[in-house]
């Protein structure tokens, strides 16, 4: 008997994440558990990492926001849903809820808890993003203050960080400043507030509310600094000695201050926006956290402003000696010795005609710098940077180019509007929705030097071309979305990325296969490297087989 074909699509090596932003932390089964945007990450009572916990480990996402122990079980909201762990760090889900915040455990048992939030779950509102709890009212990441059980609700500045009922009504802290609301709704601002974006603890001598740049102020009406404390800069969350950072991670109190415990060398970012190779390292590029390389050590080096013009990084291309990054406000060169900033309206020896770069990419003749407006050619290896030829795009053709790829004679350009141009070498060719493409919003793109292109849409799927003829793919049963994020060819096919997942197309059969889970569902970047890829991930960078493996087939003896 003849065995059918099985497809297989099997996760290859261990997810990346950065988590230096924490949200909450727990004392919890021996450890001290640190809320981050990277996982997990545990902690010795002595202060040394243990490990991360991560979407591998059953976590629904890497951006955790609060956490609760009742004793036994360490409660976990993410934003993909509310879990449990269990002393031995086993997740099992508990509601499927977008909160960033939990009510507080107090004394209740597990089954008491879980009760009190399925009823929570049951009065509150669906949709708004809740950041705070008490027994009488809820808040929001929109600056809403809503009382359970009523149809009262305010408005405050900033998101809502705490709620604290009084005997006369309520208190609230956001990002922006502290309030308190009398029962009859008359709300009064605390005054001499620290530098924010603020944030709030609870301690045995009362509320405290932490500043950016680590003053503390007790919560009172004239509230005033309280000298003998000190915490790390940009802390948000402080408990018995620890502390939790916007972007530095946690921080344990010793008798010669705070010690940094959460290690360095990390990955610089978890929203990856793109991925190379420069010389044998991976390079990495994120949305707000700059660009970085990992080492020989297994370290990651971090690069951001001033060396680049911006920390938001849209491409990164090597030509073997030299590395480019293309940012949002212009290009950031390296030469193997220093850091060089080339922009339009600035130093600009390359004629760049808009201030983003969109792109960068080898093709024949040297490396093509992509702006709105149209491609620098650059000498590959040199440096400084020599312009070759300057190269406009077509007059009238749309003034809100999106992305920019080249590959051999060939280089592509993608809009908003007009779908997409292509240079032959010798003339531009343009493709449209209905003839050609599922849609003229182009929000992903990818060539080879061989002709073949796949662009992908803001939400009507993507298009592939084999060099001669398109094929359109709005929906399939193995595309989690139709809005496509990046896209990478692969021998024989392609693999996109969307806001639910990825998913590799087979050109041969027109089939679409979704790729198992990765660090987050959100995949901006893919970097195809043999029968794997890496994908940058809104959450982290994973790496997953994109190529099926086909079962050979057995015959009977």
């Amino acid at each position: 008997m003849m065995l059918s074909t099985l497809t297989a699509l099997t996760l290859a090596a261990a997810t990346v994440t950065n988590t230096e932003t924490v949200h909450d932390l727990e004392p919890f089964g021996g450890h001290v558990v640190a809320c981050t945007e990277g996982g997990l990450e545990l902690f010795t009572p002595a202060g040394r990492p243990v490990r991360v916990l991560t979407v591998e480990d059953g976590l629904p996402s890497h951006f955790c926001r609060a956490l609760e122990s009742t004793g036994d079980r360490l409660f976990v909201a993410t934003d993909e849903g509310l879990v449990s762990l269990d002393t031995r760090f086993h997740v099992t889900p508990v509601l499927d809820v977008r909160w960033q915040a939990l009510p507080a455990a107090e004394d209740a048992s597990t089954p008491d808890y879980v009760s009190r939030l399925e009823s929570l779950a049951a009065v509150l509102t669906p949709g708004p993003a809740y950041t705070a709890f008490s027994p009488r009212f809820a808040g929001t990441a929109e600056g809403r203050l809503f009382e359970l059980g009523t149809g009262r609700a305010w408005s405050l500045p900033g998101p809502v960080r705490f709620i604290s009922d009084t005997r006369d009504g309520v208190d609230v802290g956001t990002t922006e400043g502290a309030f308190s609301l009398s029962a009859s709704g008359r709300l009064t601002a605390l005054r001499d507030l620290p530098t924010g974006p603020l944030s709030f603890t609870v301690t045995e001598q009362g509320v405290r509310i932490v500043g950016s740049h680590g003053e503390v102020h007790a919560w009172e009406t004239e509230s005033v600094p309280l000298q003998a404390v000190s915490v790390p800069r940009g802390a948000t969350v402080l408990r018995e000695g620890w502390a939790g950072t916007r972007t530095s991670g946690v921080f344990l109190q010793g008798k010669k201050g705070w010690r940094r415990v959460t290690p360095t060398g990390q990955l610089c970012g978890n929203h990856i926006t793109a991925l190379a190779r420069h010389q044998g390292r991976l390079v990495v590029g994120t949305f707000d956290r700059g660009a970085c390389w990992q080492r020989e050590d297994g370290k990651w080096q971090t690069v951001r402003t001033p060396s680049l013009p911006s920390d938001q990084v849209l491409g990164i291309t090597s030509d073997g000696v030299n590395l480019y990054v293309a940012t949002t406000y212009g290009l950031g060169f390296h030469d193997g010795k220093a850091w060089t900033q080339v922009a339009y309206g600035a130093r600009n020896p390359v004629a760049l005609g808009k201030l983003s770069v969109l792109n960068v990419s080898q093709v024949d003749g040297g490396v093509a710098l992509v702006d709105g407006r149209g491609v620098s050619l650059v000498t590959p290896g040199a440096s400084p940077l020599s312009l070759v030829k300057r190269m406009p795009l077509p007059k009238k053709w749309s003034k809100h180019p999106s992305v920019g790829e080249g590959a051999g004679r060939f280089l592509w350009m993608g809009s908003e509007d007009r779908g997409l141009l292509r240079w032959d070498g010798e003339k531009w060719q343009r493709f449209h929705d209905g003839r050609d493409l599922t849609d003229n919003w182009i929000t992903a793109l990818s060539t080879d030097a061989q002709g073949r292109a796949v662009a992908g849409t803001c939400q009507d799927g993507f298009s592939y071309f084999d060099g001669a003829k398109w094929t359109r793919v709005r929906t399939a049963s193995g595309l989690p979305s139709p809005a496509i994020v990046s896209a990478a060819l692969v021998p024989g096919g392609a693999v996109v990325g969307t806001l639910l997942g990825a998913s590799y197309f087979d050109a041969g059969t027109g089939e679409v296969h979704a790729l198992p889970k990765l660090a987050d569902p959100r995949v901006y970047a893919v970097l195809p490297e043999g029968d794997s890829a890496l994908f940058g991930t809104e959450g982290g960078l994973s790496s997953a087989a994109w190529k099926p493996l086909t079962a050979p087939a057995l015959s009977r003896r």
